[in-house]
């Protein structure tokens, strides 16, 4: 059969949305994974006896995995059908997941961590060639972020599952937050429970990987995920050989989007609930339920800037001003985390989501606004990988992908130096939210519109 003409395009049929829900629960699956690392930070340093700088190599360790993870799925889903790629990533990333439910010590876990970022680095490869397959150029940035929202969404179950799966490994648990509640201390002040609770939200978690993936085959046919050899190209993709991607200027563009716009997401999300416990004082009840409305408020960004992005288009205003205008209004509120280190903890209003009362003070509005930014740029910078080879897809995505986690695992070691060294997590929050204003200025700078 011949490849379809250059001017085809996938069919407009609710399936693909389906499809982008599927992703989205990938997605899911793949954040909370990683997230619980994060909401058990201060339990792992009590319980394994490690510093911020120790914390920070479970970081890069992950990052550096996740580099190489990107690199290797990209060639792999280009020249396989994500079909089937796509659960294999998901049964890898689980297994780890699980695996550190039992990690006995800091080798071990830092092992799992590396494990898990070679798997996790699989899920924006096949995603991300899954809906330029089944999307057309102006429905990307909103696919994009149905997919990329399973971040936020991941990030805004996994506080409220590990606090439920704690007290449910542990009956003591809630006569030790009412101790913290009370004195207003840490979980080192109760340190004399369990030390391994920490370990069964993981084993739980890291399990929810098989539903996903039988759902997978279930719902997805074979037939409607073309195989990347009758993948059509369009008129701006580059020449067959992948290397001519590199002689691109748009992909160097996209290499310094994607490290600014991921310093800013992941820095907030490895330092925030240890940034909230030690610095701030927020117990770890407090922690999960602000944290909680940070990432349901990025989520909101998500959604927001690629519905945004399609209404844009709709009314007439270019895909690449939709774009532009999106990704500017994101990193202008990202910059709000400049203020992090001056703003008041004083409460001034509440807001009650889902029964749940919510404190708003300047400081965590100011959070908020940042969450808002950080995620709502994904969507956009998604969109624009796009742009550069059908072919090619998995391993633009999973090159771009290595720059950033390469960067980070780098920049986490950094971070936790200067945390431990200042005593202050501020410096590092208040400067990192600016890191996408660069970006912005090299993309009004370098790119030009006309690759739609």
């Amino acid at each position: 059969m011949n490849p379809a003409p250059p001017s085809a395009a996938p069919p407009a049929s609710l399936w693909r949305w389906w499809v982008c829900l599927l992703l989205m629960l990938a997605t899911v699956v793949n954040y909370m994974d990683r997230m619980a690392l994060n909401q058990t930070a201060l339990r792992i340093k009590v319980g394994l006896g490690i510093d911020n700088t120790d914390y920070s190599s479970l970081e890069s360790a992950f990052s550096l995995a996740f580099a190489i993870g990107a690199v290797c799925t990209g060639f792999i889903v280009d020249r396989v059908n994500v079909r089937w790629v796509y659960p294999v990533m998901v049964l890898g990333w689980s297994a780890a997941g699980v695996l550190t439910g039992f990690a006995p010590g800091f080798w071990f876990l830092l092992s799992c961590r590396f494990l898990l970022g070679l798997f996790e680095a699989g899920n924006w490869p096949c995603g991300i060639r899954t809906t330029r397959a089944i999307l057309r150029p102006e429905e990307r940035s909103f696919g994009n972020s149905l997919f990329q929202s399973g971040t936020a969404l991941g990030a805004v179950i996994t506080p409220l599952l590990v606090l439920a799966l704690l007290r449910w490994a542990d009956p003591g648990e809630p006569h030790r937050n009412a101790v913290m509640a009370v004195t207003g201390g840490s979980y080192e002040v109760v340190a004399g429970g369990p030390g391994n609770t920490w370990q069964f939200p993981f084993r739980v978690i890291g399990s929810l990987g098989v539903v996903w993936v039988v759902l997978w085959f279930l719902t997805v046919p074979g037939r409607m995920l073309a195989p990347p050899a009758t993948a059509v190209e369009t008129k701006d993709t580059a020449p067959s050989a992948f290397t001519a991607v590199f002689r691109d200027p748009r992909f160097w563009t996209l290499a310094v989007m994607v490290i600014a716009i991921n310093v800013t997401w992941h820095g907030y999300r490895t330092w925030l609930p240890l940034y909230l416990q030690e610095q701030r004082g927020f117990t770890e009840a407090e922690m999960s339920r602000f944290t909680t409305l940070y990432y349901l408020t990025a989520d909101i960004g998500s959604w927001t800037v690629g519905l945004g992005t399609l209404l844009l288009c709709w009314l007439g205003m270019s895909l690449h001003g939709s774009r532009m205008l999106a990704f500017a209004g994101c990193a202008v509120l990202t910059l709000a985390s400049l203020l992090v280190p001056v703003l008041p903890d004083e409460s001034w209003a509440e807001v009650v989501v889902a029964g749940v009362v919510f404190p708003l003070t300047p400081l965590r509005v100011g959070l908020l606004a940042v969450a808002f930014g950080g995620l709502g740029m994904f969507p956009t910078y998604f969109a624009l990988t796009q742009e550069l080879s059908a072919k090619h897809q998995g391993k633009v995505t999973g090159t771009l992908g290595a720059c950033a986690h390469i960067s980070l695992a780098l920049i986490y070691r950094i971070e936790g130096w200067l945390i431990d060294v200042t005593g202050s997590f501020e410096l590092v929050l208040g400067v990192i939210g600016a890191a996408p204003l660069v970006a912005l200025g090299l993309m009004l700078w370098k790119w030009r519109p006309g690759h739609e």
